[in-house]
């Protein structure tokens, strides 16, 4: 990953004249690299301000969508549970079941993709192992 800096065109802060940094993260238009941009700003840059208001409503906005995962999860979680009861004999409603359990044992975490491929290994095994196509 490449670096540069640049200059605010709305306040002219560079490194030597600033109160600010911003770093990010993005690809470089032409040669389809990821690079970090340094971008210096004054604290009364306009452009600074806008950057601020969006990122304070960014993490606002995820810590909502965290707090509404919490309450409706575990609704969800049952009726999936529900559901499955209903058709036991189903390798994918046993492991969509088993999937939804362990993303529901921890809310602030993922499963990820190696728990994924296990699961479905379990209740999908390769071809000749009694499995159907």
């Amino acid at each position: 990953m490449s670096a540069k800096e640049e200059i605010c065109p709305d306040c002219g802060a560079s490194a030597m004249d600033n109160d600010a940094r911003i770093i990010t993260v993005g690809k470089d238009q032409a040669t389809g690299d990821r690079v970090t941009v340094e971008t210096w700003h004054h604290e009364t840059c306009p452009a600074y301000t806008v950057q601020q208001i969006l990122m304070e409503d960014g993490a606002r906005r995820a810590k909502e969508r965290d707090e509404q995962t919490k309450a409706v999860f575990p609704e969800i979680r049952a009726r999936v549970k529900n559901a499955a009861a209903k058709s036991t004999d189903s390798p994918f409603a046993a492991a969509l079941l088993e999937l939804v359990e362990q993303q529901g044992a921890d809310l602030g975490r993922f499963v990820t993709a190696d728990q994924w491929v296990e699961v479905l290994e379990r209740h999908f095994p390769p071809a000749g192992d009694g499995c159907p196509e």
